[in-house]
């Protein structure tokens, strides 16, 4: 009589969050799921590259930031584990869901999400598959050109002074950075303005928020003189 195939292990997790109430939610989650074992908790993505290499999981659920260095330490865990990745974050926001598609990511899960979601993203990424539709990502990527061709309307200078409205900076202050005439500043914020479609100075750092033109953050004080 042949060997019997040796019955599957439980799905091996990871849990990677700085918020210790989070963590401590997703560890009572997970650890009483049939066929899940949640094998270690750390406190950022930083400890999470040790932990991989130490626990080998089969999972690691890890809150993602949007940014150049996070969004490296991800990729080193990606490039170094077979671990599936899932994202967990407080804003689905297009270029975190083209960052998780860059990265490899099978999942973006909101912290609002449902529990049952959650125990559902983590098999259907154990098994190798997406919770990331064809569909979302052919909506990310038409959205990633179109901002690119904005982007491009803009020319050095209008940057510039975008990059200051948003640190707060008035038309008089931003001429004196630039050395350039109050005029000429005003003609500038009309031509941004124009070129991303927008009615306001808050509506023009909101676009060049999802732009990428500014930091992703909500506009603090903004001049009007």
């Amino acid at each position: 009589m042949g060997d019997l195939p040796l019955a599957p292990g439980p799905i091996r997790i990871l849990i990677a969050e700085d918020q210790k109430f989070v963590a401590d939610a997703l560890l009572a989650l997970l650890s009483q799921q049939p066929g899940m074992e949640v094998v270690g908790t750390v406190g950022s993505v930083v400890d999470s590259i040790h932990s991989v290499a130490m626990l080998e999981p089969d999972i690691v659920i890890l809150e993602f930031r949007l940014s150049d260095q996070s969004t490296a330490l991800v990729r080193t865990i990606q490039e170094d584990s077979e671990a599936g990745l899932i994202f967990l974050t407080h804003n689905e926001s297009e270029n975190v869901i083209l960052a998780a598609m860059e990265i490899g990511a099978g999942a973006v899960l909101s912290m609002s999400t449902a529990a049952a979601e959650v125990i559902h993203a983590v098999r259907i990424v154990a098994e190798g598959g997406s919770l990331i539709s064809p569909q979302a990502m052919s909506s990310v990527l038409n959205g990633r050109r179109k901002a690119d061709h904005s982007r491009d309307k803009l020319t050095r200078r209008e940057r510039e002074v975008v990059s200051l409205m948003s640190q707060g900076t008035s038309n008089r202050e931003i001429a004196t950075k630039m050395g350039i005439s109050y005029a000429t500043v005003r003609s500038h914020v009309r031509n941004v303005a124009s070129k991303l479609a927008a009615h306001s100075k808050l509506e023009v750092l909101v676009k060049a928020q999802r732009l990428d033109l500014v930091r992703d953050e909500t506009p603090g004080k903004i001049s009007f003189a």
